[in-house]
């Protein structure tokens, strides 16, 4: 019997989502990005002898996922010949009956868990993995709420989509609470839905932590993004966070001053290198009383010193203001890469042209309410359980 097991995890993948921040133009680099980093961590399975590969949740995004890049996941997980792979199905790429898991033959070394709680004895290194996927796009219960483990003499570890909390969420995603991991039993927890890694935590006497996404995808996510390499005996956690994104979304905020000044603060906190690879924002603190006469200038002067970099207002002293309260990120019809808008998009669309249009800001707002009413009604439509 193998003294412990050795892991790589990692989550939000969200692979063929056209949602990054940026210009429509860098939305092709950075999925060139993600399927590196993904071949990377790959890499690592194969050169570090990496027992099992966790993968988390929100592996594809399955409004947007094509055949030919499941079937490439699944050909790339078959190369991994000493390590198995255990999946669980996520909130934005559950288990349904049109899901993106079914679009390819997966190799025998994968095992993608389906709703409930359910598990899988590995004899030769002594452990059981337990896991649950999403089964539709929304929760009917929280997952570990009754658990009972099965004491075996095996290491317990199990994966979950889910999010740890200490109040309870009704609102189609239901989080675990503290006392659930303090009473489970399990050595690990392998949890995927944050953002940004989770750090070491631990509930009782389990070990539990979440990757984050494996890259940044907003300027919401400006920590470290990567993977967790991890050895787990039946008393010990070893959990070690490796970086591989290759990008940073980096924001900076200043109050208004001359331009000269603040791109020289800007050169000064910055290196060539990050200026070339990171997507920065310029956020300026203020009044101001023509927006043309500063950020524009501005926005036009870093453009040769910069890769990307955007010059916006702090919070509600924005021209475009509609856009910014908006939850969900948008694209253009023309921008998402596909060919054909969703339904978001082509509400999203038409009632912004009704909103540019009205000059009172009165009739403004009517239209900012009625379209987060049709996003929210769009919506519901997720919530039936296709499966």
């Amino acid at each position: 019997m193998a003294p412990c097991v050795r892991f790589l995890q990692c989550a939000g993948c969200r692979f063929d989502s056209p949602s990054w921040d940026g210009p429509d133009d860098w939305t092709t680099q950075r999925n060139k990005d993600l399927w590196q980093t993904f071949e990377v961590a790959l890499s690592m399975c194969q050169a570090e002898k990496v027992d099992f590969l966790f993968l988390t949740g929100d592996l594809f995004e399955q409004e947007y996922v094509r055949k030919e890049t499941v079937e490439r996941v699944a050909k790339s997980l078959a190369m991994l010949k000493n390590t198995k792979v255990f999946i669980t199905p996520g909130e934005r790429d559950p288990l349904v009956m049109t899901s993106a898991y079914r679009l390819a033959v997966w190799p025998n070394n994968v095992h993608i868990f389906s709703g409930g709680i359910s598990s899988v004895i590995i004899p030769s290194q002594n452990v059981t993995i337990y896991g649950a996927g999403w089964t539709a796009y929304h929760q009917e219960a929280a997952f570990l709420d009754g658990f009972e483990l099965t004491r075996d003499g095996t290491i317990p570890i199990m994966l979950l989509h889910a999010e740890l909390k200490s109040i309870k969420n009704t609102e189609g995603f239901i989080p675990i609470l503290p006392e659930h991991i303090e009473s489970s039993g399990l050595a690990y927890l392998a949890l995927g839905h944050r953002e940004e890694w989770s750090g070491l935590q631990k509930a009782g006497e389990t070990v539990w932590t979440d990757s984050g996404f494996l890259e940044a995808r907003s300027f919401c996510e400006s920590g470290p993004h990567g993977v967790i390499i991890g050895e787990v005996e039946q008393d010990t956690a070893r959990i070690e966070f490796r970086e591989l994104g290759k990008r940073h979304y980096i924001e900076k905020s200043f109050a208004i001053q001359t331009p000269e000044v603040l791109i020289s603060k800007l050169l000064s906190e910055t290196s060539q290198e990050e200026r070339q690879r990171d997507l920065f924002r310029v956020k300026l603190e203020g009044p101001i009383r023509n927006v043309e006469s500063v950020v524009l200038p501005l926005q036009k002067l870093l453009a040769d010193k910069f890769r990307f970099v955007e010059v916006v207002l702090s919070e509600g002293e924005t021209n475009s203001r509609f856009k910014l309260d908006l939850d969900t990120p948008l694209k253009t019809m023309a921008g998402n890469g596909y060919g054909f808008p969703t339904f978001n998009e082509i509400l999203i669309n038409k009632l912004e042209e009704r909103q540019i249009s009205e000059l009172s800001t009165e009739n403004s707002r009517y239209w900012e309410l009625v379209m987060k009413i049709g996003l929210s009604a769009l919506a519901q439509g997720r919530i039936d359980d296709e499966n």
